[in-house]
């Protein structure tokens, strides 16, 4: 049966719309229906594969489509009549695939009657979802949009309540979208910007996230509406995994205030995920610089700046002293001679390629540390994970 449900679901979506009057309109999402029904689908074969399969997802989508066929004015009967022609035409394909594979008639039967409670199943959850929708008063759009917000917050990204507050609040559940960290204090943005933003700029910790990837014209958008304001933009990530992003995102924002990382009105955490890795735990960054650079800590400020801007130079372009002296501004000589100070100092893990990804690490965590304790100054605040 699994060969047959390929292109089953669009059948059934085009069977529908030319027997039903209601469903003769164009619906303004079809792709979700068809999605739906394919979760329908498959899940009845898996069912027969596995009586004990659970359903909970399908159950919350199938309601979420009751409530939809209300908001697009299609009748109950209507509704009925839709769902008939679904497991009709779903029969006649479970009937074609048997009858090319010989099956017995005691497996047709057995078959068409597992496919009847099926239908019996799935049909009460559809009718629930447009009952309800008919009875209880309508939620305000902003009010359903942040409860959704989060919602997504939470880490419901992948549950069928979730897709069902998405239909509610008019945002269509997206393969992909994206958070956004706000500085607290950007207040309401000048402008909305696209319609398809999910906001909540009230809170202690603002946020705002928006469907799929971010791109030129989004980052126009963000800057009109929320200019001068710090922005730090998180990962495109599934929905299921919002909550991880958002948490990225935060922390770069923090960074920027902190110090530790450049303060540009628009960060991107795709930028400082290795930021992200060495300053989530202040005291094993200083065990990394202990344990790397130990070496050339207990020198005087000047002279340790000086090796380890060398140091750095040198694992970055891993060329000849002439090429580290062209990009420093310093003779060739002098190269050589600091190179002989840092190895006296820090033995030979610039020969280890294991030791050299370790001292890049530590120099860029001692990068992160100075740079937060330079920023914090007396009495400032010191980053915490």
């Amino acid at each position: 049966m699994r060969a047959g449900l390929p292109g089953l679901a669009e059948a059934i979506y085009a069977e529908i719309n030319a027997s039903v009057p209601d469903y003769a309109i164009a619906d303004p999402d079809p792709p979700a229906i068809s999605d739906i029904v394919n979760e329908a689908l498959t899940g009845f074969v898996t069912r027969v594969a596995d009586p004990a399969v659970p359903q909970d997802r399908l159950i919350g989508l199938l309601r979420a489509l009751g409530r939809k066929e209300l908001n697009s004015g299609r009748s109950l009967d209507s509704l009925h009549t839709a769902i008939r022609i679904a497991f009709r035409t779903s029969w006649h394909r479970i009937a074609e695939v048997c009858t090319r594979h010989r099956f017995s008639g005691d497996v047709l039967a057995e078959l068409a009657e597992r496919h009847m409670a099926y239908m019996d199943e799935l049909i009460d959850p559809v009718v629930q979802g447009y009952l309800e929708a008919g009875s209880r008063p309508r939620e305000e759009p902003a009010r359903l949009r942040r409860r959704l917000l989060h919602r997504l917050a939470e880490g419901g990204g992948d549950s069928g309540g979730v897709a069902e507050l998405a239909d509610r609040a008019g945002w269509p559940l997206p393969a992909a979208a994206t958070p956004v960290a706000v500085r607290p204090g950007a207040g309401r943005p000048r402008a909305a910007g696209t319609g398809d933003v999910l906001l909540d700029l009230d809170g202690a910790e603002p946020w705002l996230l928006f469907p799929g990837p971010f791109d030129g014209d989004r980052r126009a958008a963000l800057e009109s509406a929320l200019a001068g304001t710090r922005l730090s933009v998180g990962l495109t990530v599934p929905p299921e995994r919002i909550p991880d992003s958002l948490r990225w995102a935060r922390r770069v924002l923090a960074l920027a205030e902190d110090g530790m990382i450049d303060g540009s009105p628009v960060l991107l955490g795709e930028d400082h995920l290795l930021d992200l890795w060495l300053a989530s735990d202040p005291a094993l960054l200083d065990e990394i610089v202990e344990r790397r650079l130990g070496g050339l800590m207990s020198l005087p400020a000047a002279k340790r700046a000086v090796l380890v801007e060398t140091l750095r130079v040198w694992l970055e372009s891993w060329s000849t002293a002439a090429e580290v002296g062209r990009r420093l501004h310093v003779h060739p000589q002098t190269v050589r001679y600091r190179l002989h100070q840092i190895r006296e100092r820090i033995g030979d893990q610039m020969d280890d390629p294991e030791a050299r990804f370790g001292l890049e690490a530590a120099l860029r965590a001692l990068r992160l540390r100075d740079r937060g304790r330079a920023a914090s100054g007396p009495g400032g605040r010191r980053l915490v994970s």
